[in-house]
């Protein structure tokens, strides 16, 4: 049977067609952080380096996901309900699988202005409609909106697209496992995320379920 892969910042996402000679899938279930005495402690954890997952910060936002390392190893990622996956965080399995994730890089638009305090200006407005903000020294990135892009430019800053890992400030109010953000002029259907994250979850599920089958 042939694969077919839908590719997104830099991971494979699934749907899979699995082929004979795909290996066994990795089921992750907990995510633990780089510094966790527990990632060693367990005698059957994999030695590193472990293989690196990359993800956009989309992708990153979801607790159920289905995606492929880059040696070809499928891996179905499905933790509590509402928790993140973080920058440099490590994804575990049962079997003592580590993956570790890492920011991909992405379109984003780069923020500038002639002063800081120009910049500084920009960036309240940006932050009084709940933008997530990636803060530099000297600019601010965020994701790509042309109706905050003509804002931007009417404030008197500059915009231009670059390629980077984005790692937006967390907020005030952020969970300990990491915020989504909301921006109000992009409403999210929250219906939609969660029978999004049934259905990855269930994509992983049976993509494990499948792997053993053809390995009893």
């Amino acid at each position: 049977m042939s694969a077919c892969k839908n590719v997104a910042d830099g991971s494979a996402l699934l749907p899979v067609l699995i082929s004979d000679n795909d290996l066994m899938a990795i089921t992750l279930n907990r995510q633990l952080t780089d510094n966790d005495p527990a990632l060693s402690a367990e005698t059957n954890a994999w030695p590193e380096p472990w293989p690196v997952l990359e993800l956009s910060y989309g992708d990153r936002q979801r607790s159920r996901l289905a995606a492929m390392l880059p040696n070809g190893r499928a891996v179905a990622v499905i933790l509590a309900r509402g928790e993140n996956m973080q920058h440099a965080g490590v994804l575990c399995g049962d079997g003592g699988e580590r993956v570790r994730v890492q920011a991909a890089p992405e379109a984003l638009m780069r923020i500038r202005a002639t002063s800081t305090f120009e910049l500084m200006r920009i960036v309240y407005h940006l932050a009084n409609r709940h933008v997530r903000a990636m803060l530099q020294i000297d600019a601010a990135l965020i994701e790509p909106d042309s109706v905050l892009a003509e804002m931007v430019r009417g404030l008197g800053g500059q915009v231009d697209m670059v390629q980077a890992a984005f790692l937006p400030e967390g907020g005030a109010y952020a969970a300990g496992h990491g915020a989504t953000g909301h921006q109000h002029h992009h409403h999210t259907d929250e219906s939609s995320d969660i029978k999004r994250d049934e259905a990855m979850g269930k994509l992983g599920e049976a993509l494990s379920i499948a792997a053993h089958a053809r390995n009893k």
